[in-house]
């Protein structure tokens, strides 16, 4: 069985798949999604490197390896993103942040949050936003994702509003983890495969449309505090990705 409720390129997408999962999660945050593979993409990245000093290379093979190179500075670059823009959003949004750090299910559970800021079109859903919680075979009321159970997977795009489609987001994770067993019932009862995938989720009366909708004005407010402080002002998450990744490109 697979649910899911997507929005449109202005806001978030939220997938849900039924799942078992026997990893547990101890302590809620709100985490890099990245953190769990940089060190073997750095372990890699110098592998790669030291094999760039053979001298018996052919032209083809370093070729080769300098675009795989390429490839793992990318991903590596994707991480430091991920690090700074969620920086960023703590000291915009600190409330906000705080709460979604702290979320916890129905059972009380803490509910860790694995934030990706992804290259553009790299989700099967073309939304900005999109918001992945599993819930596990055995218990209606347990998230699970690729991180393990009791978490949720967050993917942005990489796009000037990045971090407001990430308030958005978190809207929707702020309500439907601790309803999820009842949203998944609103779900079923109001969206069907017919439905398009950029009007699922925002039904007028749907709970998680509306805390979406709810962060994201919050978040507009911090932002208007946050530019009134002295020697304060928005980075524009791709030109700190292209600086990012200018920064790295020097290791080839």
């Amino acid at each position: 069985m697979k649910n899911f409720v997507a929005l449109n390129r202005k806001s978030a997408a939220v997938i849900f798949m039924i799942i078992a999962c026997n990893n547990t999660v101890v302590f809620g945050e709100m985490m890099n999604g990245y953190e769990k593979d940089i060190l073997s993409m750095r372990q890699s990245l110098k592998h790669l490197m030291v094999l760039m000093q053979e001298k018996t290379l052919t032209s083809d093979q370093r070729k080769k390896l300098r675009s795989t190179i390429a490839v793992v500075l990318d991903n590596i670059s994707y991480h430091e993103l991920t690090e700074n823009l969620l920086k960023q959003f703590k000291v915009m949004a600190p409330d906000l942040y705080e709460e979604i750090s702290a979320i916890t299910d129905s059972n009380g559970r803490a509910v860790n949050v694995y934030v990706k800021f992804i290259p553009k079109d790299a989700t099967n859903v073309k939304a900005w936003g999109t918001t992945y919680i599993d819930r596990a075979k055995n218990d209606n009321n347990t998230y699970v994702s690729e991180y393990g159970e009791n978490s949720v997977s967050v993917k942005i795009w990489l796009v000037n509003k990045a971090l407001l489609v990430l308030s958005h987001e978190l809207g929707h994770v702020k309500y439907q983890v601790p309803n999820l067993a009842t949203y998944l019932d609103y779900y079923r009862k109001h969206y069907d495969r017919s439905d398009h995938e950029d009007c699922k989720g925002h039904n007028p009366d749907d709970p998680s449309g509306k805390k979406a909708m709810e962060y994201e004005k919050r978040f507009r407010r911090n932002i208007i505090s946050f530019m009134k402080l002295d020697n304060h002002k928005l980075v524009d998450p791709v030109v700190l990705q292209g600086k990012i990744k200018k920064n790295l490109s020097t290791l080839l």
